[in-house]
């Protein structure tokens, strides 16, 4: 009996043509390679539709195959048609009964060939293969007849495109073995992004981890390595891409009836309640569906339909996965997206990914995106700063005409919890040592601007600084986009104001306040603490001047792009044009950069200098190398930021500041920052066993308890022994935790 044919369609654009096989009325195959028929019927239309850039299986899951995946499909399809055109040809035989004998075997190997290459073609690959070994073995009589037919089945073999990724091992066949060699991109009919359900066979696994996710199992992450190329793969199949089928119908009507829903009040215009809005609204059109079509449906199971609902209608989708990944930083969303896997960096390496955003996904994620921010994303205004408060993300998103392929974004994820001195410790990107100066540092009230090229770790040393910060002291941040987690210090009891400014990306016609003048506000806000998200415009100039003339309140601290001290004074003086005089109100600049040990893919976060500003000497244009002297440098060999001779021996002529400002010696000075030191590195030690240590409350209580014991061990002339100060803070700290 023959096969029934698929019914489908093409469309064709400029350079494009798509063609979409409606496997949802089939009931003889399963949408799939894996499927005989399936198999069959697709490679038969393949061959009548030349030219097909887009393969589409529509089923409750939707396969799409295009690029190098529609090549090799197409590459069977012309091994079909090959093997069956030379199945129609007249071999050639000598007039005896023996050679016809042989002639009729020949073409009944072809035939059976052609007969396994139409439901199989790559098993009739390695059957082609064997064959000619087979036949290589044997001594023939009919020498000739057989050479020619040796050459025809060369001559087939030669002309595949099958040989590029098919190995030569004939048992490579088996099941499942169509989605290594020929992986589609898949979505469940109800959402938008693809992803592939298998890795690439060059994969070689490296580790798995799991994220907690609402309403349903941990997500499963895998990473891999590339055999091919060197990179490095994010491997992630979400649960709802291997639902079951009563459930994916149930989800595709709840989107069908959305499409036609009329909303009767505007709370599903409101950003911030949207995705409640959606989840009330999926809720009830499950309910109505499945007590329709008599599907039974657990309390569990039903919410966490209507949560997955409201995830891809209201949400982001498989985005939020990600950005609930504690260890990704950065995602990576490049245009067009249908072409470009989201590219990604974990644990400060850069992987791919098996993840495929739609054109439909990024539409709707820059309405959402621009309705949360309230700032303008269109072709007059193509760049888009904003922060996405709930998931602790920096969002930069592009648009036409400043990226003609289409949107694109770029997302960077902060730490849900402030970073402190010592996670850095603990991740070695400072040392005990630094971190020690550092809080010196910050305590003397220096003047710091924390340099390093994106990605480095600037900003969340800053943040992490911040609680170097006697909470006595009032602090005023400013920022065009929030990046420093306000709440968090807020809620730990710091004296933290926010204020926001006109981002660099706004229009002119925007109602932010620009920098300039928010700093000019700061000023006048009394005396305060602060802090500037990034230096980067004019209103350096007013606070370098400010700075100057002591007007600046009790602390400065700001992030600048810059590689080294070098770039940071040339930027500051050169290129924004603050004086060379006020220049030297900054007290010390600490360089950040990602390293890449023996020139290998990991990139590691560190501190590479910590450099202050020498005071005196100055000429009317100094040398730029001549303006800083290291603190401390990075060891390249030790992976470690070493002292020099201005730590060691005291000679730091902000140590020194610091000291005189205090009224002590300069050995004091250095005594003060060796017990920093030790504490920072005794709660580190601890954090082995409790890594609950490393956070931001034990952070400000550990620092509370130091300025209390030194208050408290104040000899009658003002002077204090750090010895009797560190034995109580380590009885202090024994208590803390409870031993």
């Amino acid at each position: 009996m023959e096969e029934k044919q698929c019914v489908y369609e093409t469309k064709r654009k400029t350079e494009s043509k798509s063609l979409t096989i409606n496997c949802r009325s089939c009931t003889i195959g399963n949408s799939t390679l894996g499927d005989e028929i399936c198999r069959r019927n697709i490679f038969s239309i393949l061959q009548k539709e030349p030219g097909v850039t887009h393969l589409v299986l529509n089923h409750v899951f939707v396969k799409v195959f295009s690029d190098n995946e529609l090549v090799r499909l197409n590459d069977c399809a012309k091994f079909i048609e090959d093997i069956e055109a030379h199945t129609h040809l007249q071999l050639p035989q000598k007039e005896n009964i023996q050679c016809k004998g042989c002639t009729e075997k020949r073409h009944k190997d072809l035939q059976n060939l052609f007969l396994c290459a139409a439901k199989d073609p790559l098993k009739a690959f390695f059957q082609l293969k064997s064959l000619l070994r087979v036949r290589g073995e044997k001594e023939s009589s009919c020498h000739d007849c057989e050479q020619h037919y040796r050459t025809l089945l060369s001559e087939i073999l030669k002309r595949t495109g099958l040989t590029q990724y098919l190995d030569n091992d004939t048992g490579a066949i088996k099941e499942g073995y169509y989605h290594l060699v020929i992986r589609p991109y898949v979505r469940p009919g109800f959402i938008d992004s693809f992803i592939q359900l298998e890795p690439p066979s060059d994969a070689i696994f490296l580790e798995s981890y799991e994220v907690p996710r609402k309403g349903t199992r941990p997500l499963h992450i895998s990473l891999y390595t590339l055999h091919s190329r060197p990179e490095k793969l994010y491997f992630v199949v979400p649960p709802e891409y291997e639902l079951p089928r009563e459930e994916l119908y149930i989800l595709e009507e709840v989107r069908n009836q959305l499409s036609k829903h009329r909303p009767k009040d505007a709370s599903f215009m409101d950003a911030m309640t949207a995705e409640d809005y959606f989840q009330r609204l999926g809720t009830q059109i499950i309910a109505r569906y499945a007590q329709e079509k008599q599907i039974h449906l657990d309390t569990e199971r039903f919410k966490y339909l209507s949560d997955l609902f409201s995830r891809y209608s209201a949400g982001f989708g498989i985005l939020e996965d990600l950005l609930n990944d504690y260890r990704l930083q950065d995602i990576y969303v490049n245009a067009p997206v249908m072409n470009n896997p989201l590219h990604l960096v974990l644990d400060g390496e850069e992987y791919t990914s098996n993840i495929y955003l739609s054109n439909g996904d990024i539409d709707a994620f820059a309405s959402r995106f621009r309705i949360l921010s309230g700032r303008a994303f269109s072709e007059a205004s193509p760049v888009l700063d904003m922060d996405l408060h709930r998931h602790h993300t920096r969002v930069t998103a592009i648009s036409n005409p400043l990226t003609p392929r289409g949107i694109a974004f770029a997302l960077r994820k902060h730490r849900s919890k402030p970073w402190t001195l010592n996670h850095f410790i603990k991740n070695k990107m400072i040392s005990p040592s630094a971190a020690g100066l550092l809080s010196f540092l910050i305590d003397g009230q220096a003047s710091l601007l924390i340099a390093g090229s994106r990605g480095s770790g600037k900003t969340s040393l800053l943040s992490a600084l911040i609680l170097e910060i006697p909470q006595r002291f009032r602090i005023l941040t400013i920022e065009d986009t929030a990046e420093i987690p306000i709440d968090d210090f807020q809620r730990q009891g710091y004296k933290i104001q926010s204020l926001i400014t006109k981002s660099i990306s706004a229009g002119t016609s925007s109602t932010e306040v620009n920098p300039t003048d928010a700093l000019r506000t700061a000023l006048r806000l009394g005396e305060s603490v602060l802090i500037l998200g990034e230096v980067r415009g004019m209103e350096a100039k007013v606070l370098f001047e400010a700075m100057r003339v002591g007007a600046a309140g009790n602390l400065i601290m700001g992030t600048l792009h810059g590689s080294t001290t070098r770039d940071v004074y040339e930027r500051i003086v050169y290129d924004i044009g603050v004086p060379t005089t006020s220049f030297k109100a900054v007290d010390a600049v600490i360089i950040a950069a990602p390293i890449r040990s023996d020139g290998g893919m990991e990139r590691k976060r560190r501190v590479t200098q910590i450099s202050e500003v020498i005071k005196t000497g100055w000429t009317i244009d100094p040398d730029p190398d001549k303006v800083f002297q290291n603190i401390m440098f990075y060891d390249t060999a030790k992976d470690e930021l070493c002292t020099t001779d201005l730590l060691d021996m005291g000679q730091s002529h902000l140590i020194q500041s610091i000291a005189k400002k205090w009224g002590i010696t300069v050995e004091k000075a250095l005594q003060n920052i060796q017990l920093r030191t030790e504490m920072k590195n005794t709660i580190v030690e601890h954090s082995k066993d409790n890594e609950e240590l490393l956070e931001a409350k034990v952070t400000r209580d550990a620092n509370n308890a130091f300025w209390m014991s030194i208050e408290q061990n104040k000899r009658n002339d003002g002077s204090v022994n750090y010895q009797d100060v560190r034995k109580q803070w380590m009885t202090w700290f024994k208590s803390y935790q409870g031993e």
